[in-house]
């Protein structure tokens, strides 16, 4: 019996009817997977029953005798043994899901933003980052990531997965999301980049005002960024938590005076 591996924020699912509704709600029929962390191969056991292939990612090299089995079973299923942070992912169209550890939540979300290749992600993450990522201005949880990530995608809670579904039982809750990519995004490669450094400075400080944060990124006049603001219809005193996306972008096509 495979002992959970605490360095690899390892917790397993075993209820079969939830890990239907995930790969159900994947929409994977026909399409090629990439999953991240198989474990025990929970989720991978149905994903291949549905998806065309299945490229699998795990670190621990200890599960190779479970996974092997589903391996040789199933033509349509690689594992590859190693980080996925790592690893060069291959030309073509990929669609994510996976049970992902909480410990590295955030770089897997980025690396999915940053590859071309994959168009979708079906990931189960702590319900604290899900909440963040799907906030809206003026809430406690809306922040950096949760702007940039809206930008990119279209964020769909699917449902909630209570801590005492897994083995063994982690000390939060799980929420599974859906992140579909935007076919066309309304900021060019230039603009992109600007975009994500200006909500970085914008939200370095959350307690401080906007323009408290911009001058301390940037050393401008702060008469010059009251005037700045105001081009989008922005007070003086607003901090980056009152501002949604769109006017983040507005801002990015008229980057302030560096």
């Amino acid at each position: 019996m495979h002992q959970a591996k605490k360095k690899f924020g390892q917790n397993f699912l075993k209820d079969h009817n939830l890990l239907k509704k995930i790969v159900s709600s994947a929409k994977i029929e026909g399409l090629d997977v990439i999953e991240v962390g198989p474990g025990m191969g929970a989720l991978t056991q149905f994903l291949v029953l549905n998806a065309r292939t299945v490229t699998a990612y795990e670190i621990d090299t200890s599960l190779k005798p479970i996974l092997a089995k589903f391996e040789n079973n199933h033509p349509n299923l690689k594992i590859i043994y190693g980080d996925f942070l790592d690893m060069e992912i291959p030309n073509g169209t990929f669609h994510l899901v996976a049970n992902i550890p909480y410990y590295i939540t955030s770089s897997i979300i980025f690396k999915f933003i940053e590859l071309p290749q994959m168009k979708s992600a079906t990931i189960m993450i702590q319900k604290e980052v899900a909440d963040r990522i799907n906030a809206k201005p003026n809430s406690k949880q809306y922040n950096a990531l949760s702007i940039i990530l809206q930008y990119y995608c279209r964020v769909k809670k699917v449902m909630d997965v209570p801590r005492h579904m897994f083995t063994p039982k982690p000390n939060v809750d799980s929420v599974v999301i859906r992140l579909e990519k935007y076919d066309t995004r309304p900021l060019n490669n230039e603009q992109e980049l600007y975009f994500i450094e200006l909500i970085k400075h914008a939200f370095k400080q959350k307690r401080k005002t906007l323009i408290n944060n911009l001058y301390e990124a940037y050393g401008i006049d702060k008469e010059v960024l009251i005037t700045y603001l105001k081009t989008f219809g922005l007070d003086e005193k607003i901090r980056a938590e009152a501002i949604d996306v769109q006017t983040f972008i507005e801002m990015a096509k008229k980057p302030i005076n560096k």
